[in-house]
């Protein structure tokens, strides 16, 4: 994942499929944070990015509609 990808988590990879709302997130960051994390999101209806684990995220991309 590189800065300026949006992402989603990767639980919520079926909803998504569905039509259903999902969180979204701008990835803003990279690098190595606390609690073995290794990239900042903000979050949509967010003012402060939070760390996350790139292994529970997923792209939003074509993919995740087929």
């Amino acid at each position: 994942m590189q800065i300026g990808d949006l992402v989603t988590f990767t639980f919520q990879t079926s909803r998504w499929r569905k039509g259903e709302s999902v969180d979204i997130g701008l990835v803003v960051e990279t690098g190595k944070f606390t609690g073995n994390t290794n990239i900042k999101v903000l979050w949509k209806g967010e003012t402060e990015p939070r760390v996350q684990k790139t292994s529970h995220l997923r792209l939003v991309d074509k993919s995740l509609t087929t």
